[in-house]
């Protein structure tokens, strides 16, 4: 019987159309919490014992125990608070207000970004630059445990392997849009640094251990399409993804990803052209319907793109968006899972409902 790893290899390969890897994605602490009240067995209290529980098969997502972006991170920084809320500086240096309780289940507000001109920049890059001290002694430690999984290993280095994503949170969205109109040479030096900081950190990573997967990050879209026009994608990121991607392959990596939230379907091909395979989380709720894509696009890969609220709407709408994951792993090419973390308005039946289905496909 294979290994989830050669499952995957298959299916990444077009090896085996009709067939997937049989996973599952992010699930919030809350549903854990509703289920076990909703007659799910006490024994079961994280996704490997769901995955054990139902015969599904695991595959390992997780970022390099290394520091990929800030260094030194900038000190934690509590600026005020409420009863309900703390309002503090993160390690990123964003000023941000969150609860106090189940923080997770909303996203912080930004109150302030640590970017707004070329002077912040110039300050702020000094803890951007590559230096061997980001990588050491941790990261050997979990390359030695990853290089004897039978898992797939996809490596996310987040912030780290960003052009847009990481500008973003220096600046926030409006500030950064402003930017490449006013202040176009900081941009383009911004996105040379990251290119800088993403070939070092591949460099000494990958000196350890190469794994089954990168995902690049960059959350450039939203409901509608992209956050950047697709004339400045392709003047001033397709470009510098050839770099990394060339990287990427020098190391052996089998397979490249890029995670973006949003409509996507306009920069599909502007990424596949600078040379990445394929793509996540395929949202279902901004449009990106995986069927529809792989009619598109035949050979990208895609992970995600099942709609997380069909499975609080019930069985129907859940074997509804089944039949659509059974069209699209025809072909290939397709690990489906959650569009993004799975919240607690599904119920424990609608999920057993799922899982079921999903182990037989």
């Amino acid at each position: 019987m294979p290994t989830p790893r050669e499952t995957f290899f298959e299916v990444m390969r077009f090896r085996c159309p009709g067939q997937t890897l049989k996973t599952l994605g992010g699930i919030w602490r809350s549903c854990f919490e509703r289920w076990h009240g909703e007659g799910m067995p006490a024994a079961l209290d994280s996704i490997p014992d769901l995955l054990r529980h139902f015969g599904l098969q695991p595959h390992t997502w997780c970022g390099p125990q290394a520091q990929v972006f800030t260094w030194p991170p900038f000190e934690r920084t509590v600026l005020g608070e409420t009863p309900e809320t703390v309002t503090y500086r993160n390690e990123m240096g964003i000023v941000c207000t969150d609860f106090k309780h189940d923080a997770y289940k909303s996203m912080p507000h930004f109150e302030r970004f640590p970017v707004q001109s070329p002077a912040d920049w110039h300050e702020y890059r000094q803890r951007l630059r590559w230096s061997a001290d980001r990588v050491g002694e941790p990261w050997r430690r979990q390359a030695a445990e990853l290089r004897t999984s039978q898992n797939p290993v996809i490596l996310a280095l987040t912030r780290g392997a960003s052009l847009y994503g990481a500008l973003r949170d220096m600046m926030g969205v409006e500030a950064l849009s402003l930017a490449f109109y006013d202040h176009p040479d900081m941009v383009a030096e911004m996105m040379d640094n990251q290119v800088e900081l993403f070939l070092g950190l591949a460099d000494a990573l990958f000196a350890e251990y190469v794994p089954d997967a990168v995902c690049l990050w960059e959350d450039m879209a939203y409901r509608n399409g992209s956050l950047l026009s697709v004339a400045h994608v392709r003047e001033l990121m397709v470009p510098r993804y050839r770099r990394m991607t060339a990287r990427l392959r020098d190391w052996g990596v089998p397979f490249i990803l890029l995670d973006s939230d949003g409509r996507i379907d306009e920069l599909i091909p502007l990424w596949m052209e600078a040379g990445i395979d394929g793509v996540v989380p395929v949202e279902r709720q901004c449009g990106m319907n995986p069927a529809e894509i792989r009619r598109r696009w035949p050979r990208l890969l895609m992970m995600g793109g099942i709609d997380k609220s069909a499975l609080a709407r019930g069985p129907a709408a859940i074997d509804a968006e089944m039949a659509m994951v059974r069209e699209t792993i025809a072909s290939g090419g397709f690990v489906p899972f959650f569009d993004h973390g799975l919240p607690h308005n599904v119920s424990w039946p609608d999920f057993v409902h799922f899982a079921e289905r999903l182990k037989a496909l």
